[in-house]
């Protein structure tokens, strides 16, 4: 997705993160459907060597709106503060999504970006905006990860035998 400029000092941006509460992500994306994205994302890292992370955030800290954060700024915040730029081969990925903004943001590490091309990780997020758009939340996500899960096996696949490193969580983080 092409990175958006914010305006510092954007009123009607900052009204638009204050009035969406978690609650409004808690109703796209339920309970139930938080555990079936940590299973898929469970059963994906079994197949490959890529750290999956998923992050829901209904709306980002007002002072970072008001500042003008991009969302392509904050998921790269996330990507760092969260751990998924330390993965041992650097293969973390992380899919952020912005309920206030309607943004969604694919941030991979280096050792994924070498054999990837952006176009792919550009597909991904057109897929999901696509499935938003019709507002199928949880089976976008979850068709999302499962391209990921394609993208990933073909280009770092699990070495033979070996156990998942695992070194994330895979459940959905709801911020």
């Amino acid at each position: 997705m092409p990175q958006r400029q914010q305006r510092p000092h954007d009123i009607s941006r900052w009204l638009r993160h204050a009035g969406t509460w978690r609650a409004h992500a808690r109703w796209l994306f339920p309970e139930n459907a938080l555990d079936t994205l940590e299973r898929s994302i469970r059963a994906s890292e079994r197949e490959h060597r890529c750290e999956i992370r998923l992050v829901i955030e209904a709306a980002m800290p007002l002072a970072n709106v008001w500042r003008g954060q991009t969302c392509r700024q904050r998921a790269v915040q996330l990507f760092h503060q969260l751990g998924v730029a330390h993965t041992s081969e650097r293969t973390g990925i992380l899919l952020y999504i912005n309920i206030a903004d309607h943004d969604i943001e694919l941030i991979a590490d280096k050792g994924v970006n070498a054999l990837v091309a952006a176009r792919r990780w550009d597909a991904v997020v057109a897929q999901m905006s696509a499935g938003f758009r019709d507002e199928r939340y949880v089976q976008s996500v979850l068709d999302a990860l499962n391209t990921l899960r394609g993208i990933a096996r073909e280009s770092l696949p699990a070495h033979a035998g070996a156990a998942p490193d695992n070194a994330l969580t895979d459940r959905p983080l709801m911020l």
